[in-house]
């Protein structure tokens, strides 16, 4: 725990069957944990146990006192689901046996870091022989317990019934407690509800250890019950008090063991297994994404379909095993030639299907319990049947045929410890379509997600688009896509000087959103692949021609009539100036009429604008200067043609510039400009 304040954590016992844990407990604390009839009248603990201890001043601690009986298994695995340290329990004289192992493992599959082992019922012991059989005891402890969280672990002889070495456990508590790290508060609010019961005059009731974040009475903000099981839809619902180790409190934070007072859900609505959260930090899944460990005692291999029974946090249901990879010594995934295996004693990356919902998050511990029972070897019946467990690597890994290498390749992302690699890995699965930071939330597991994502975009490496987040060098294909549509319309349309944005965003191929193909144009237009053309926003490439200008094949027809001056060449000659189709040039022509460069003398004669302006200014002269204008007198000013003069007389009278008397043209009203 951290250094500096008062600290809290939670302490659960293990072990097998009536070695003693719940005597140990109430020794310990003064509390008795055994709270149903039932336990009892049969002596042994069937539920759950709390209780609160005050281990030292500044360090309290809330004590969950599991079953040890095998039948209750998963009921030991819904108490040990958030422990900071686990006490092992073993009796001096039976040492250890099948739960003992099997809570072991539990403990060290849950992730717990920090055991005690206490030897109890000492008193039992001869005092002559206790020396010995005390050994004997540590010895056959330390053998039994290899390999799990324990191997290392203090142990401590003791007797509930004398007080022998309580003091002791109590130190060896108290020092590993002192090495553990602080539980984060800043996170979203993860309790799994280990009991639901109602109290007279309060309503609805959950416990659970509250694993991460912190929860708060009274306020505005509405808390969610993620459910577990087939059929059932979250509940919004607020908290109307808090209770922390029997007192109430305004806020619970990580670490400590909680009852929530829920208003207005019925008890009926809830059941063990459901998760009291805040945010998009938890999700019902019904496929996840897991880092198993194949314990070695297990009987069977895992491959794909292979059923077991899974317990995550509170909850538990059958799922389907489909291994992805292996990993190899030094934790890297081993890409596959083909089926992936995992036999006993092997880790690997797993899809897990689950056979109903089970509230689920990243980073969540799971274990892996055996449905066959019945045919266990020696082997697998000595070391229960626990038969792996691990870490929940994405809650909503997505479905798809044919993605087992983008499942892997993202799995080598999610693996990074850094928090910043992690989010990284999952935008850039996402592609070009991006991904939302509420789905960040809930796969990347990141307490501090707000500061990682805005250092990846002030670092260039991601992009906020629409309210959704890619990766920059994803938006480098889309924006050759986009190039890509111009450069293809320019092809199909060489007459026109570029293509609406719009167009273009509707032409990129794929499953791109409008944000995403407008961000992409954004980056061909900053590159320089893309030019805006003019103030309409018409788009095209650099060669098409100049900005503002028109296209290539437009550009060369114009050529054509700035060369001809007066002598302007009908459509047929001037298609055949630049090689193109009668059609594509009298398309080239509307452009450049519409553009203003080219002005219409008939339906086959054009002359460039500012040619034709300079001959209406000659005209405007000659009618100053002589009062009239006709045939002969227009074909000795231009040098033209009687074919070229008739419709060029004919456009003056249109524009007013000259009024036709007869065959003469006198001045119009628009002959001095």
């Amino acid at each position: 725990m951290a250094k500096g304040g008062p600290k809290t954590l939670v302490v659960g016992t293990a072990g097998h069957i009536d070695h003693g844990k719940t005597s140990l407990v109430r020794a310990l604390t003064g509390i008795d944990t055994d709270r149903l009839v039932e336990e009892k009248r049969r002596g042994i603990t069937i539920e759950l146990g709390f209780a609160a201890w005050e281990i030292a001043p500044g360090l309290s601690a809330s004590i969950v006192d599991v079953p040890g009986h095998e039948g209750f298994v998963r009921t030991m695995v819904a108490g040990a689901a958030g422990l900071d340290l686990a006490l092992l329990v073993v009796d001096v004289e039976e040492g250890v046996m099948p739960q003992t192992r099997e809570h072991a493992h539990v403990c060290s599959l849950l992730g717990v870091t920090r055991g005690v082992v206490a030897l109890t019922k000492i008193d039992r012991l001869a005092e002559d022989e206790l020396e010995e059989a005390v050994e004997l005891a540590i010895a056959d402890a330390r053998e039994g317990l290899a390999g799990t969280v324990f191997a290392d672990a203090p142990i401590v002889p003791c007797s509930a019934h004398t007080g022998a070495g309580l003091d002791a456990v109590r130190a060896a508590i108290r020092a590993a407690a002192r090495e553990l790290p602080a539980r984060s508060t800043r996170d979203r609010p993860i309790l799994p509800i280990d009991r639901v019961f109602t109290i007279k005059g309060h309503g609805t009731v959950v416990t659970g250890t509250l694993l991460a974040g912190a929860l708060r009475a009274g306020r505005d903000e509405a808390v969610a019950v993620i459910p577990a099981g087939p059929r059932r839809e979250p509940i919004s619902t607020r908290i109307r008090g808090l209770e922390v180790r029997g007192e109430a409190v305004t806020r619970a934070v990580a670490g400590a063991r909680t009852a929530v007072n829920l208003a207005g859900v019925e008890a009926s609505a809830l059941a063990r297994g459901d998760v009291v959260t805040l945010g998009d930090r938890v999700i019902a899944a019904t496929v996840v994404h897991a880092l198993l460990e194949h314990l070695p005692h297990a009987k069977e291999s895992w491959r794909r379909d292979t059923s077991v029974e899974l317990c995550a946090g509170t909850a538990h249901c059958v799922a389907w095993l489909d291994p992805l990879a292996r990993l190899d010594g030094d934790g890297g995934l081993v890409e596959p030639a083909g089926p992936v295996t995992l036999l006993p004693g092997a880790r690997g990356l797993v899809r897990v299907r689950l056979g109903a919902p089970l509230p689920c998050w990243a980073g969540q511990r799971l274990i892996i319990r055996s449905f066959e029972d019945a045919r266990a070897s020696e082997a697998t019946r000595a070391h229960g049947h626990t038969i792996g467990g691990g870490v929940v690597l994405d809650p909503r890994p997505g479905a798809g045929r044919g993605q087992r290498p983008r499942w892997r390749a993202l799995a080598r992302g999610l693996m990074a410890s850094d928090d910043a690699a992690r989010i990284e890995a999952l935008i850039a699965d996402a592609g070009a379509l991006g991904i939302a930071r509420e789905a960040l939330e809930l796969r990347a597991g990141v307490t501090a997600l707000d500061g990682a994502l805005d250092s990846l975009v002030n670092r260039g490496v991601a992009r906020r688009v629409a309210g959704r987040y890619l990766l920059t060098r994803v938006l480098t294909p889309v924006a050759a896509a986009a190039v890509e549509v111009v450069t293809r319309y320019h092809a199909d349309n060489p007459v026109q000087p570029g293509v609406s944005r719009a167009t273009v965003e509707g032409l990129i191929p794929g499953r791109v959103s409008p944000e995403v193909a407008s961000a992409a144009i954004d980056v061909a237009l900053a590159e320089g692949a893309l030019v805006s053309v003019d103030d309409r926003g018409l788009l095209a490439r650099p060669d098409h021609g100049p900005a503002g200008g028109f296209a290539p094949a437009v550009q060369r027809l114009l050529d054509v009539y700035e060369r001809a001056g007066l002598s302007a060449p009908t459509i047929k000659d001037a298609a055949a100036a630049v090689g193109q189709s009668e059609r594509a040039a009298l398309e080239a022509i509307v452009v450049l009429q519409r553009a203003g460069a080219l002005t219409r003398i008939s339906n086959d004669l054009s002359m460039t604008t500012g040619i034709y302006e300079a001959l209406v200014r000659d005209i405007q002269a000659h009618l100053v200067a002589h009062g009239r204008l006709d045939v002969q007198a227009l074909k000795a000013l231009t040098g033209l043609s009687r074919k070229f003069v008739v419709p060029l007389l004919e456009l003056l009278d249109r524009q007013g510039i000259t009024r036709r008397e007869g065959d003469v043209r006198v001045p119009g009203p628009r002959a001095r400009g």
